[in-house]
């Protein structure tokens, strides 16, 4: 009998070791299963935001911080997870457009205390010559967004969501392809500088990517969504109805609610 006992004992141990496995494996190929995913296909409104979203983003608490970046300094606006939130592990860094600053991403529109609230960690920044960095000056724009990247997450990834004239920053960070490895994902709303590069260059760029236009954004909005249509690893351009160029400020919540399914899928 004592044979059959230790067959059967093996088997047992052989069943929960696979089980462990397979479930280790499932945590730790999270971005696997996330490159293996139909982009274009992909229902950006399926879930809806939290029913008591509005409580939640109440209780986030939003600090202020300057981060030197070998010398070039920078005001940024940071939360985490909002209080009794779980926390989901992921990192978003919020970009803006010339005309706006981190503080947009409060007083404007409640982009901060959103994500906050579904549990990210939430950086944003006023770029070098804007806001209250509007002294600071950096020779090579893609160099330092990568370094302030660096500096704030470490080795972690990054959604970063790139409004506007953020894109100069933005687009010649991935310029240098060791850059895309700190992108887990990327957003962005009728970007600048789409058409700076060669016509190729947006075909090896394989973040998973969420275009975001106004449909009132017939200049710079029609044209980086042309320019964008060769990532490999896009969603479907997300027209906000009746929306500008800042689209997000004209639908606010369909702009959280977006958000909110892309960086589930990340």
């Amino acid at each position: 009998m004592a044979p059959s006992v230790n067959c059967r004992s093996a088997v047992i141990l052989g069943c929960l070791f696979l089980v462990a496995f397979t479930a280790m494996s499932s945590r730790g190929s999270a971005p696997a299963i996330s490159r293996d995913i139909d982009w274009k296909s992909v229902n950006l409104k399926k879930d809806s935001l939290p029913e008591d979203i509005d409580e939640l983003r109440k209780k986030v608490m939003i600090s202020q911080n300057t981060v030197d970046v070998d010398g070039a300094k920078v005001f940024t606006q940071t939360a985490g997870p909002a209080p009794g939130v779980e926390p989901s592990g992921k990192n978003v860094l919020l970009l803006h457009g010339a005309a706006f600053t981190s503080q947009t991403w409060i007083d404007k529109v409640p982009t901060i205390a959103t994500l906050s609230a579904l549990g990210h960690n939430v950086v944003a920044v006023d770029l070098p010559g804007y806001g209250r960095s509007k002294q600071t000056r950096v020779r090579n724009n893609g160099d330092f967004l990568a370094r302030f990247i660096k500096s704030v997450f470490g080795d972690k990834k990054a959604v970063v969501i790139t409004p506007s004239m953020s894109g100069s920053f933005f687009i010649p960070m991935l310029g240098n392809n060791e850059n895309r490895d700190l992108v887990s994902g990327w957003v962005p709303v009728a970007p600048v500088g789409t058409s700076s590069v060669s016509a190729d260059f947006f075909s090896n760029v394989k973040i998973p990517t969420m275009f975001v236009y106004g449909e009132n954004d017939r200049g710079l909005g029609f044209r980086s969504r042309d320019d964008l249509a060769e990532l490999p690893n896009s969603t479907q351009p997300q027209v906000l109805d009746k929306a500008g160029h800042p689209a997000y400020l004209d639908q606010p919540e369909v702009w959280h609610t977006l958000l909110h399914n892309f960086i589930n899928l990340i």
